[in-house]
């Protein structure tokens, strides 16, 4: 038996900037973006990575100083509001990567 993220259509992005790298999960009418995963990597020593539900910060956490890359995955995927869109972003000054994946229904 499928569970309610297992009927989702998958989603997954990548971007790679020199100081702000995002993945953006465009609004869809009526669904709603789940995520699941996400890795960064920047080389800012105080680099931040933000998931914004629409233009609200839902997640944060500071990249630490002695590893400028991060990945998680969320036992229980972030929700985005019905009909939002959800991005991930994370800054950097010459070389930053954001990368993401999810499902959306």
């Amino acid at each position: 038996m499928l569970n309610k993220l297992q009927r989702g259509d998958p989603q997954q992005g990548t971007h790679t900037h020199g100081t702000l790298a995002k993945v953006t999960f465009a609004a869809v009418s009526g669904k709603t973006h789940y995520l699941t995963d996400v890795a960064v990597s920047s080389d800012k020593a105080t680099a931040i990575l933000l998931i914004k539900d629409g233009t609200t910060v839902i997640w944060q956490v500071q990249l630490q100083t002695n590893n400028m890359f991060y990945s998680h995955k969320f036992s229980v995927p972030l929700k985005a509001t019905k009909g939002a869109l959800l991005s991930v972003e994370v800054d950097g000054t010459s070389a930053c990567k954001a990368n993401a994946s999810g499902v959306v229904l």
